[in-house]
């Protein structure tokens, strides 16, 4: 399995298919950025256990020191990041799965009890725990499980997952969060607006986007708007921007044969220099490299 790199931190797209919702991403980061995964999130609910390394988890404008052996629990909806200082290096791998891959159809006892009580916010699950906290052990153990049988070959072993699935949520269940060590509640106006920014961006990423017309937009001040998004996003606006530009040109190198320059244009550089110098920061390696590189690496 290939490590993903920044083109597959794009959270918009379904993870797994309907039929078996369920992903497990690998990842090694780059440990000359500080910024590993960027501000992002996804409807689905996610695992991470962190195999190497220590850093800053942010979720919802909460930052979280992290070191190897912690599990991370990602809610549906939380924006989160990972951040660490360069030099160090980070390791980890997540699972990722729609709630409709453990949810009954019917309102039976499961539904009610353990099911309903956690998306309506009545019962709150831990973010993080650490390799002696209860309940890790047999999460790292179900985690190390999924992650084995999906690299092995998932579409024989979707009973064995779903399995190992149940059994996490009910140690979430078993061992979940107190109000004072819960990230919740996960759609305040801060977290509100960081995701109506996101979206407008990732929606219009294409286009001309500026501090002005994004200020503007959202009816802050152009000072107002650059601490606000450094703050919860951990990144400026311009970085960001470009992080997920480039990202989107990773997509497409690798979708078709389109010229570079017309990926450049499509992903809102006008300048194929700035874009080419943007894409060996984050890819340390020009377009046409990445693709020769990532179409002829095997699945």
């Amino acid at each position: 399995m290939k490590t993903p790199d920044i083109s597959t931190i794009h959270e918009t797209v379904l993870h797994g298919d309907m039929r078996f919702h369920l992903m497990v991403h690998e990842f090694a980061s780059d440990p000359s950025r500080s910024e590993r995964v960027t501000s992002h999130w996804h409807e689905e609910y996610e695992l991470l256990f962190l195999t190497e390394g220590n850093g800053t988890a942010h979720v919802n404008g909460r930052a979280l020191p992290i070191s190897a052996g912690d599990i991370l629990f990602f809610n549906s909806g939380e924006v989160h990041s990972i951040s660490a200082p360069p030099g160090v290096p980070l390791t980890f791998y997540a699972v990722v799965f729609g709630l409709d891959l453990i949810s009954s159809y019917g309102n039976d006892d499961i539904q009610q009890k353990y099911i309903h009580r956690q998306t309506s916010g009545e019962l709150l699950f831990q973010t993080v725990f650490h390799p002696k906290s209860p309940g890790t052990e047999p999460l790292r153990q179900s985690l190390e499980a999924i992650r084995s049988l999906y690299q092995e070959d998932f579409s024989s072993h979707e009973l064995l997952i779903k399995a190992e699935l149940l059994r996490i949520w009910h140690y979430l269940c078993r061992y979940p969060a107190t109000q004072a060590f819960s990230v919740y509640p996960k759609d305040d106006s801060k977290i509100l607006l960081t995701k109506k920014i996101l979206r407008f961006i990732q929606e219009h990423y294409s286009s001309i986007l500026t501090l002005e017309g994004l200020s503007a937009a959202f009816h802050m001040s152009e000072g107002q708007f650059c601490r606000f998004f450094k703050s919860q996003v951990h990144m400026t606006l311009i970085e960001y921007i470009n992080y997920y530009r480039i990202g989107a040109a990773c997509d497409q190198l690798l979708s078709g044969s389109e010229p570079v320059s017309s990926i450049a244009t499509g992903c809102g550089y006008s300048n194929i220099s700035y874009f080419n110098r943007m894409f060996r920061k984050y890819m340390h390696c020009t377009p046409k490299e990445y693709r020769k590189t990532h179409s002829e690496t095997p699945l």
